[in-house]
């Protein structure tokens, strides 16, 4: 006989995975809102920090704009134009920047050496410095700084400042000329001696007065350009004088008095010898020039360097420019009339980290001083 055997009845087992379903929704329910507030603070962070660093790049090339003018022209409210036109081209949050007046500080910045910083002084008999202040903050011309995400956390903008400071540089300036024997010569004849210069009166020799329109005498009114433009200037620049043929001399040192140049210069206009050209020790004498107490340690060192021929005398000027170049000393050379060595001056320029002009007229020689009188505090600084 067969027995049935009687099976249990299936019982519906519980699925895990669908409980672990239902619990992730609800964490993700809890969790969405905060991740979503903590993305919505990290982006608002970061336009934060981009505004900032918009607002220094604004500021920055404001006071460099507006701190150049005001050295070329001495003109506060000129540097104050200057420096608003480049605010406006430097966007911060997508708008361009506005500076009030009060923004504007002017004073005097000065140092006790090199490698110290500069100490501003508001105001003062003869300011050098502009501070300007970038502002996005609640008393500003353009107010506080809109969150690219409001009111996360209650807050719907952000204040924030940039200072900003610009300043002349001190300079110690050692004018160096060349006194060799074709200076007596104009710059439009050859210097070939004999025959005197043209321009020399009947029987004029070497020691008489330096004959008219001699190329001397084109560096004697270029200086005095020179000194015109120095004379005008925000800061009280040193400035010495430099002379050289077969060997050089200091003739004058570093002064402020600027009339003491003319006078020295006058010497050699009364007297003027021959003489061959030895630019290396014109460069030596130059940096000579700054070994004094009067030089201002803090100050930047310039030698203005001026020959109209091809050296003849002394040793390699390029390697006495290399080291000036060491002693941190900068070298602008200037080649005049049609027989100097421009390739040379090119070549002591580059080693010197200085800049090479040529004039080959008397008229354009004092232009080259001028351009350099009012641009020296900016070629120092590219």
């Amino acid at each position: 006989m067969t027995r049935k055997m009687k099976l249990a009845p299936i019982q519906k087992s519980h699925v895990p995975g669908a409980a672990r379903r239902g619990g992730m929704l609800v964490l993700l329910a809890i969790l969405l809102p905060v991740a979503i507030i903590l993305a919505a603070f990290a982006i608002n962070i970061a336009w934060m920090e981009l505004g900032r660093t918009e607002l220094f790049i604004a500021s920055d090339a404001a006071a460099r704009a507006g701190g150049r003018q005001f050295v070329l022209t001495n003109d506060q409210n000129a540097a104050k134009v200057t420096a608003r036109d480049a605010a406006s081209r430097n966007p911060v949050a997508g708008q361009p920047l506005h500076l009030n007046d009060s923004d504007f500080v002017f004073g005097q910045s000065t140092r006790t050496a090199l490698n110290q910083r500069f100490n501003f002084t508001a105001g003062g008999g003869h300011p050098n410095a502009l501070q300007l202040l970038g502002n996005r903050g609640t008393s500003s011309a353009d107010g506080p700084i809109p969150l690219l995400l409001p009111n996360i956390l209650g807050r719907s903008s952000f204040a924030t400042q940039q200072m900003a400071r610009s300043t002349q540089l001190d300079i110690d300036v050692a004018i160096v000329l060349d006194r060799s024997g074709s200076m007596a010569y104009a710059a439009t004849e050859p210097a070939v001696w004999p025959p005197a210069p043209a321009a020399a009166p009947s029987g004029w020799q070497f020691g008489d007065h330096v004959p008219p329109h001699s190329r001397w005498l084109n560096a004697v009114n270029a200086v005095d350009a020179f000194i015109v433009e120095m004379s005008q200037s925000p800061a009280n620049e040193l400035v010495a004088l430099v002379t050289y043929n077969g060997g050089a001399s200091i003739d004058q040192p570093l002064t402020t008095n600027y009339g003491l140049l003319d006078s020295a210069m006058d010497v050699y206009t009364q007297n003027y010898n021959s003489g061959a050209t030895n630019i290396e020790a014109g460069i030596i004498q130059g940096v000579n020039s700054f070994a004094t107490p009067t030089a201002k340690p803090w100050a930047a060192k310039v030698i203005i360097l001026l020959t109209d021929g091809i050296v003849n005398a002394g040793g390699d000027p390029v390697v006495a420019a290399q080291n000036a170049a060491n002693q941190k000393i900068t070298i602008f050379t200037i080649s005049f009339a049609l027989e100097a060595d421009q390739a040379l001056m090119q070549d002591i320029a580059t080693v010197g980290q200085g800049k090479h002009y040529h004039a080959s007229t008397g008229g354009s020689l004092a232009t080259v001083f001028q351009d350099i009188a009012r641009n020296l505090p900016i070629l120092l600084t590219q």
